[in-house]
């Protein structure tokens, strides 16, 4: 099913006027007695035009370029926009099909720049500063709403439950963090924070939960009824810049976060009460991932940890080559980490034992019960078998493509920097009934 539809771009009339010296035989002009004293805007005796109309003539010249540029980019975009995401014949080749594909209403212009997958919602990110949201099993769109101007970075959302109750979810932008109804997309809560926030927010009941700058973390209470603004609760040092997502686990009473100094922390989100602290070699840029079973931190000293997640206690290393930016990628109880020039390495989450390399692959996408599906730099989706890592098949995807992350199951979702988004399941996926 589609939805919206596309505008159409008309050219607009450049009229060019005629130059003067094309009419000095009608008009001629009165002789002078030294053909090198020209005032500006006047003709020469032999018929040349004028500096001025010169530079006139020079710029609507530049002008028509430009419109028929943007005419022709405009014309390309629409072009791009109806071409498929990836064909039926491509999809079948992989072994799978056209679930839901949907057309945004990207009404205030701007290309979409990201997408994330969280529970049962899809955010699409666009440079205009706008969060579009689609029901990713359904593909029905649900809300838009602008959250920031189009130079702030919008980070990564989190799904909360307030203490009233309500199904929520929180944006963070360089300057101000956005709580919004989860379903409908009303703003409960816009609050400037004077902070310059570096990370994801996260958030339980009243508390929100972020990453700065300034070497530190934070938590707020966002709901106070006194002040009806947000109210800082605690901070803590962090040892460097913490842009890495904090995570909240045991029911939002823990709170695991990382800096830029190196530094791994589990304390209480109430209180701050410190239950361990673990140190690497490098600065942690990339997002940690927790579960029960370990947290997963990758280093620029070249290492991967799995650390206990109750007690800090290393299980084990994996070393790289180069430093590690990103953070590791857990589906299953397979650990994803891509390294520069290395590609993305699989690693048993259990033991530390790496399973296979993957040279081409840059970025995680999905992963099935006999195949992780990977992207390449150069746009390319490659069908990896799970159990040796080898390169099935190669599709070749469109350059404005945007990859959505999915760690839940075997769904493909991408999007396309004009709007477009993609569901793609595995044959003998059974069509959502009403009965759904």
């Amino acid at each position: 099913m589609r939805f919206g539809g596309t505008a159409s771009v008309v050219a607009p009339c450049v009229r060019y006027r005629p130059g003067i010296a094309a009419d000095a035989e009608n008009h001629p002009q009165p002789p002078r007695t030294d053909p090198g004293d020209v005032e500006l805007g006047e003709d020469t005796q032999d018929g040349s035009i004028e500096y001025e109309y010169e530079e006139r003539r020079f710029m609507r010249r530049l002008c028509g370029s430009v419109w028929a540029f943007v005419i022709c980019l405009s014309v390309a975009s629409a072009a791009s926009a109806a071409d498929p995401l990836i064909g039926s014949h491509d999809l079948d080749a992989l072994g799978y099909f056209k679930y839901w594909d949907v057309q945004l209403d990207l009404d205030r212009g701007g290309f979409v720049t990201t997408g994330y997958l969280l529970d049962d919602s899809i955010y699409v990110v666009t440079g205009k500063g706008d969060v579009h949201t689609i029901h990713a099993e359904a593909g029905l769109p649900r809300w838009s709403q602008n959250l920031t101007k189009s130079v702030y970075h919008i980070f990564a959302p989190s799904h909360f439950v307030g203490s009233d109750g309500r199904l929520l979810v929180v944006f963070s932008t360089t300057p101000r963090t956005v709580i919004l109804d989860r379903y409908l997309g009303d703003i409960v809560a816009d609050m400037p924070l004077d902070k310059a926030t570096a990370s994801p927010t996260v958030a339980n009941g009243d508390n929100i939960y972020f990453g700065s700058f300034d070497g530190h973390m934070y938590a707020m209470r966002w709901d106070d009824p006194r002040t009806n603004r947000a109210v800082l609760l605690w901070k803590a040092i962090a040892g460097g810049p913490v842009t890495s997502a904090p995570v909240l686990i045991d029911e939002g009473g823990d709170l695991v976060f990382a800096s830029q100094g190196g530094k791994v922390f589990n304390c209480t989100a109430g209180f701050k009460i410190l239950n361990w602290e673990f140190s690497t070699g490098g600065a942690i840029i990339g997002d940690v991932f927790v579960d029960a079973s370990g947290t997963f931190v990758a280093s620029t000293d070249r290492s991967l940890y799995r650390v206990a997640t109750a007690s800090g206690v290393v299980r084990w290393r994996v070393r790289f080559p180069e430093p590690l930016r990103d953070g590791p990628i857990v589906a299953g109880r397979t650990v994803y980490q891509y390294c520069r020039g290395e590609g993305i390495a699989a690693i048993d989450a259990d033991s530390g034992r790496e399973l296979w390399k993957n040279k081409d692959a840059e970025r995680f996408l999905c992963q099935n019960t006999d195949h992780v599906y990977l992207m390449t730099a150069n746009h390319r989706l490659l069908m990896v078998d799970v159990g040796s890592g080898k390169t099935v098949r190669s599709i070749k995807l469109p350059p404005y493509v945007v990859p959505i992350r999915n760690t839940v199951d075997g769904t493909i979702y991408l999007a396309s920097a004009y709007g477009q988004l993609l569901c793609a399941k595995p044959i003998g996926t059974p069509y959502l009934t009403t009965a759904d």
